[in-house]
Order: C-alpha cells, then sequence, then structure tokens
C-alpha cells in the first residue's frame, strides 16, 4: 500500500495530512478517547507537536483547553477545607489581581515557569507589596498543584516562582514621638472618639483591628485584668461582601489571654462606666455575639476601613500644617508599633508571642520589631557605662 505523501513529496506517517492550503494537520485519540486536532504550517513544526503530544499520551498526561481562570473555579469547588466566608474572599481577591491578565486568560497546560517569573516581575513592578505577591502565589500554587495531580500538567513549576518575593515588606512601627503626636492630633479632633480609643488599645495591647472591633464586654475581665482573645469580627461571606460576622482567630495561636497594663485597664473601666449599656440598649447581635466594647450608634461593630480613614484623615490634616510629617498610619502598624516598644522594654520573647498570638518569636521579630536608632543609642551607651 503507498504511503501518503504531501505537495513536496514528503512521505506522511499516520494521522498526518495535508490540506488544500498547504497547513498540515494531524489527528490522534488523547488518554481519554476523544479524537483530536492539531494543525501547523511546516511538516518539521507539526511533528514537534506530535512528539510532546505522544509523550503526553504515554505518561498519561490529560490533554485540557481550560485556562487558569477555569481551573481556579474547579479548585475552589473540590476544596472542601476551605471555609465558605473564606473562598468567598479568595474569589474576590482572585478576580481583582488574577482573572483579567493574561495569566488568567491562558490554557494552564500552555504556561512555563517563566511565565509565571514575568508574571510576579510585572505585578512587583505595578508596586505590589511582596505580601500581596505571595496572596497571588497561593492562589496559583494551589490551581497548579491541583492541574499536576490532575496529570494536566507535568510538574507544579510555580512553587519556586514566589522565593525572591519571600522576604516581607518591612513596615516601620511608629517612633515613641510619632505615637504622642498621632494620638494628640485624634484627641484635638472634635470628631471620632471611639476611633481614637480603638487606636489607643491596639498600640496598648497589640491586638489585630478584627480582634479589637470584636471585643464584647463578656471578654473584658476587669478584676483579673485579663482581655480573653478567641474571636474577630469579619466582612463578608460566600453570600455579600457587606455581611457582618464572628469568625474564629486568624491561626489557632490567635486564641490567648491578654494582660491588661494600667492604662489599659482604666481606659476600658471608664468605658465600661460610660458606654455599657448603650452596647446593649439597640440589641444588635452578629453570630450571637452582642455588647461590643467599641461600636456604632446601633451597636454594631466597627469597620476596619473606618479606622483606617480615620488615621489617613488625621495624618493628612496634621501634616498639611507641619513641616515634620507623620508617615502613613493604619491599624496594622499600631500592632508594629505595640511589639517594637514590648522589644525596647526587654520583654521575654517567649511571653511576647503569646501576647501577639504568633506561632514564634522569628514571625514577631522579622516582620514586626523595628527598634529606634535613639533606642540603639541609649542601649549602647548604658551597656558602656556599666563596663567603664
Amino acid at each position: 500500500m503507498e504511503r501518503r505523501k504531501d505537495n513536496k513529496g514528503k512521505i506522511l506517517n499516520k494521522g498526518e495530512s495535508q490540506r488544500k492550503d498547504g497547513t498540515y494537520m494531524y489527528r490522534y485519540y488523547d488518554v481519554c478517547k476523544n479524537r483530536k486536532t492539531v494543525y501547523a504550517p511546516t511538516l518539521n513544526e507539526l511533528r514537534r507537536k506530535e512528539k510532546e503530544i505522544n509523550r503526553d499520551i504515554m505518561d498519561g498526561i490529560y490533554t485540557s483547553e481550560s485556562t487558569v481562570n477555569q481551573m481556579f473555579e474547579r479548585y475552589l469547588e473540590q476544596n472542601v477545607n476551605i471555609k465558605p466566608r473564606t473562598k468567598f474572599k479568595y474569589k474576590i481577591e482572585y478576580e481583582r489581581w488574577i482573572s483579567e491578565t493574561w495569566i488568567g486568560k491562558s490554557k494552564i497546560n500552555k504556561l512555563v515557569k517563566s511565565d509565571i517569573v514575568l508574571f510576579y516581575k510585572e505585578l512587583s513592578a505595578r508596586g505590589l507589596s511582596n505580601g500581596t505577591i505571595k496572596c497571588i502565589h497561593k492562589y496559583l500554587n494551589g490551581v497548579f498543584e491541583m492541574a499536576y495531580d490532575d496529570d494536566i500538567i507535568r510538574k507544579n513549576f510555580v512553587k519556586k516562582c514566589i522565593d525572591p518575593y519571600k522576604k516581607a515588606n518591612h513596615r516601620n512601627a511608629l517612633t515613641k514621638k510619632e505615637t504622642d503626636i498621632f494620638l494628640t492630633a485624634c484627641e484635638n479632633n472634635k470628631n471620632g472618639h471611639n476611633y481614637l480609643l480603638g487606636f489607643k488599645l491596639m498600640l496598648l495591647t497589640g491586638l489585630r483591628v478584627g480582634e479589637m472591633s470584636g471585643l464584647t464586654w463578656k471578654d473584658i475581665d476587669l478584676k483579673n485584668r485579663i482581655i480573653t482573645v478567641d474571636h474577630q469580627f469579619i466582612l463578608g461571606d460566600e453570600k455579600s461582601r457587606t455581611a457582618y460576622h464572628i469568625d474564629v482567630t486568624k491561626t489557632s495561636n490567635g486564641k490567648r489571654k491578654v494582660p491588661m497594663s494600667d492604662d489599659v485597664y482604666e481606659l476600658l473601666r471608664e468605658l465600661k462606666e460610660t458606654t455599657y449599656f448603650d452596647s446593649l440598649k439597640f440589641g444588635s447581635c452578629v453570630d450571637g455575639y452582642k455588647g461590643f466594647v467599641l461600636h456604632t450608634r446601633s451597636g454594631l461593630p466597627i469597620l476596619t476601613a473606618r479606622f483606617n480613614e480615620y488615621a489617613h484623615r488625621i495624618v493628612n490634616e496634621y501634616n498639611s500644617s507641619h513641616d515634620e510629617k507623620l508617615p502613613n498610619i493604619t491599624c496594622h502598624i499600631c500592632r508594629h508599633t505595640f511589639c517594637t516598644r514590648m522589644a525596647e522594654l526587654n520583654i521575654n520573647p517567649n511571653a511576647l508571642i503569646k501576647i501577639v498570638g504568633h506561632s514564634s518569636y522569628k514571625t514577631t521579630e522579622n516582620i514586626y520589631i523595628s527598634v529606634e536608632d535613639d533606642f540603639v543609642n541609649e542601649e549602647f551607651f548604658r551597656v558602656m557605662r556599666g563596663v567603664s
């Protein structure tokens, strides 16, 4: 039987053919017994594609036309370990950072490691922090790991692409002077007394903003001077971005007992005397929790965004009339500041990680502590005086 040839007289292999316009075509069955066809302008290029296809078939790799976006949807659907509220959050963040990008729209089996490396570089060039890129990586790594387990790709090459971005962007804590200036500016502001109290609590306890917003009077033990942290206030769920909820702490180590300093004790004691009944009279309840320590006029917890907006306004107003500027201040900066002040006071590291709810001192030290130059100088001369 005479073998089929192309218009140049070259013998074609089984499944190969040439179309009237001169392009080449290869038909085959994938591992799922589905009929597939690929095209190429030259015979050499067609056979290169054939080689890759046959290699995948021999190794049991499925031919998938799914994009990264489609695979992410499957990733969320099949992952039973992710809570519905968390899935909703993941979906929002994925849509924000990945969905409309060329990576999100690409077929997953057509991407290579250098594509992911380039994508992360593009994100960094746009000004995204290492923390945000690590968040994006978490979603892509999960998708590609699933694709690898499903034999759609040969290996998960995304894993190592995050290495250059593992070091967290350092957030500088407020200096003592900046803290005093900020709190004084808040006190001089006629509006936002609850916001001032919230920032004081975060600066003096190291609580995360969600933990502080979710505090109820049942969590406050003034007699033993203990704050019980076993939940946090969050916004949004799988049905709505604006739904109020009480959730578990960020990590298992987040459940803790935080001791009150004298300043915190006085602040909470006075607050209970003046606002305790106000927090309950409206009957506002979030997932069974009521009597929030800091609350709106209707008795509901105060949103994180409102605290940050307040701080931004205070800083802008102050900087507009002073030569010595305040830095950008957020709720999370307060946590950094608390850790730094505690380190400067030589608190035992094991005690500090218990207070802030970390699993190891390495996290606290590498990310949350940034001692001031003045403190370094004071410590140096204190030691030197002891030596002389």
